[in-house]
């Protein structure tokens, strides 16, 4: 008796999860229509939205740009980690009482050379991008896209981190 309602209730879920995986439809999952296109979301991959958006960018000009950003992200992957650890760590420093100015100094120091690394690699990842671009979106994109402080402005503010 235990063994069939059990599998009555394994049915029942497998039931459930494949109508809600199913009723998304077709070119609604991470890869797009046809599975060769970046996955729709946040960040520089949006495709025709964000800063990009309106520049009327190709298949091909998305697909290379998610690529890019991928390679970027998983570059810094580690980068970044070690930064959040390192940003705990002064955190701590700063809370601590018997911690001198040495001490949190230099771990100061470590922060920012780590962020410095990670705004090296953006430039880059930018200096990239813009090479996928036409001649003709690249004026679009600086007529109407103030950039300042190494990130793209929009008028009500800085573009949302991803």
């Amino acid at each position: 008796m235990k063994k069939g309602i059990i599998v009555a209730m394994a049915l029942i879920f497998l039931a459930v999860a494949t109508t809600t995986i199913y009723a998304a439809g077709p070119g609604n999952g991470p890869m797009g229509r046809d599975g060769s296109a970046p996955p729709r979301g946040g960040g520089m991959d949006r495709g025709q939205a964000g800063p990009m958006a309106g520049l009327n960018l190709s298949k091909d000009q998305m697909s290379k740009m998610w690529q890019l950003r991928e390679k970027y992200r998983n570059e810094t992957q580690a980068i970044r980690y070690e930064l959040f650890q390192k940003s705990l760590d002064l955190k701590a420093l700063y809370a601590d009482p018997k911690a001198t100015d040495a001490a949190i100094l230099a771990k100061q120091k470590e922060v920012s050379a780590l962020r410095h690394q990670i705004e090296d690699r953006m430039v880059q990842l930018r200096l990239d991008l813009r090479k996928i671009l036409t001649p003709e979106q690249l004026q679009k994109l600086s007529e109407r896209e103030p950039f300042r402080n190494g990130r793209f402005m929009r008028e009500d503010g800085p573009e949302p981190r991803p």
